[in-house]
């Protein structure tokens, strides 16, 4: 009996070892000067709690940093699977420092309002964050400081994110001078012209 129960515990209390990953993709493979740079900030590999269940994630912070010669800051938006219920989220941008920006939401919606938005998805966007881009070249954009919260506000175990990078295209406009072949057909039409009139 007594091994029973501590085989049962063990089962119970077995954690997954599988790390919830914080993954960027861009709205683009490459990008000119002047073009509008949208990451999107996705969740997926949620961890599991002891019963095996998905956790459900009420709350996020994590500090996004870049190069200001290649891209500038224009606006973020957030998610809509933890601004939920009745009590909504709170939702923050914060940014000290030119080249990076901190996001951060909480969810004050009850493990009921959560579950039925999130049961069942694997991965889910908690945010986007517009950038224009203003010079040519390779950067990464850098993802630190990841912190995931469940619904008892408890922080996720294992956390993991990928920083990323993206190759911004030099396209500098270059003036096309008129077709050289509109300038001699004219000579030539000229030259026809006046033949004729000696004839």
């Amino acid at each position: 009996m007594k091994k029973i129960i501590m085989l049962l515990t063990m089962l119970l209390v077995s954690f997954n070892s599988q790390a919830t990953l914080l993954s960027v993709e861009f709205n683009q493979d490459s990008y000119q000067v002047g073009d509008v740079l949208t990451a999107d900030f996705i969740i997926s590999d949620i961890e599991e709690d002891g019963l095996g269940f998905q956790k459900l994630l009420a709350s996020f912070d994590f500090t996004l940093s870049w190069d200001n010669s290649i891209i500038d800051y224009v606006s973020s938006s957030f998610g809509n699977k933890l601004n939920v219920g009745v009590a909504g989220s709170d939702q923050t941008v914060f940014d000290i420092m030119t080249e990076s920006v901190t996001l951060s939401e909480i969810s004050y919606a009850w493990w009921d309002e959560i579950l039925p938005v999130q049961d069942g998805l694997s991965q889910f966007v908690l945010a986007s964050v517009n950038f224009n881009v203003t010079g040519a070249g390779t950067s990464i954009l850098g993802l630190t400081n990841v912190i995931f919260g469940d619904d008892f506000g408890a922080s996720f175990t294992d956390v993991s994110s990928n920083n990323i990078s993206f190759i911004v295209n030099s396209s500098v406009p270059v003036d096309v001078p008129e077709p050289m072949t509109m300038v001699l057909m004219l000579v030539a039409l000229t030259v026809l012209a006046r033949q004729r009139k000696l004839n």
